[in-house]
């Protein structure tokens, strides 16, 4: 009986160390397969349009723009409102906003809306949601506009956990200010995370559609603890490739820590 016993034993542990062996296999498995599209894939080029004002976009832009660098996304910084000009646009794949510009040109503002429209990514940030209030279009475009904020440390509640976007992706927690939104427009739009605040749930990253093209949100991003956070960089290159009519999934999984 104890030699059959020991037989068992021994079994059970055999079968316990292989499926250990096959998981940690099929993990390097994906990890590998994910690096190699990213290697094998076009490179992707962002316009980042900032300016001057509190939220130090240009510090921010250098937080962020090694990260995504050494997963073949090419960050370019400008201030200049002149590059929302089609001929510019055209040689970028995306144009994210981290900015506080209060007024738009109509000339501009009609580059914008043909170039998402045609087929290329919007991903406005935090702030970008204040941005141009002259412009009803960008507004809707965005998907809402911001209203009003706190401020603490918090997590948001991912709502669309099988979204191209969010799978993989476990969410983080920093301080950040705690935006609330106004003005939206739910033509298209899919809420991927929740800001809940007692009974108050409040949309905070999700993506649109807009014509041909994509719009990735995120309320996330006020100073350097977001910025400097990997859960902020994993988001932010979804969204980016999302945006971009890219695999998100490219990004790798990300499992947030405290």
């Amino acid at each position: 009986r104890v030699v059959v016993l020991g037989l068992i034993v021994s079994s059970v542990d055999s079968v316990e160390h292989a499926m250990t062996r096959f998981a940690s296999a099929l993990a390097l498995i994906l990890v590998s397969v994910t690096a190699f599209a990213r290697a094998t894939e076009t490179p992707l080029r962002v316009l980042f349009l900032g300016d001057r004002g509190h939220h130090q976009p240009a510090e921010r832009f250098a937080q962020l723009e090694p990260v995504l660098a050494g997963r073949g996304i090419e960050l370019v910084y400008t201030e200049n409102l002149a590059d929302l000009d089609p001929a510019v646009l055209a040689d970028y794949d995306a144009l994210a906003v981290f900015a506080n510009i209060d007024s738009i040109t109509p000339e501009h503002e009609a580059a914008i809306a043909e170039y998402v429209r045609g087929g290329k990514g919007l991903v406005p940030l935090h702030s970008a949601s204040f941005c141009f209030q002259n412009s009803p279009l960008w507004i809707d475009m965005v998907g809402a506009q911001f209203q009003k904020h706190g401020a603490g440390e918090f997590s948001t509640e991912i709502v669309a956990a099988e979204h191209p976007v969010m799978k993989g992706f476990g969410g983080f927690r920093s301080w950040d200010e705690t935006y609330v939104h106004t003005k939206h427009n739910p033509r298209g739009r899919t809420v991927l995370e929740e800001r809940v605040d007692g009974e108050h749930r409040e949309p905070w990253t999700w993506v649109r559609t807009e014509g041909k093209g994509w719009v990735f949100y995120t309320a996330w991003g006020h100073d350097q603890r977001t910025w400097g956070n990997p859960g902020f960089h994993n988001l932010v290159e979804r969204g980016i490739r999302f945006a971009a009519g890219r695999d998100p999934a490219a990004a790798g999984p990300y499992v947030g820590h405290p």
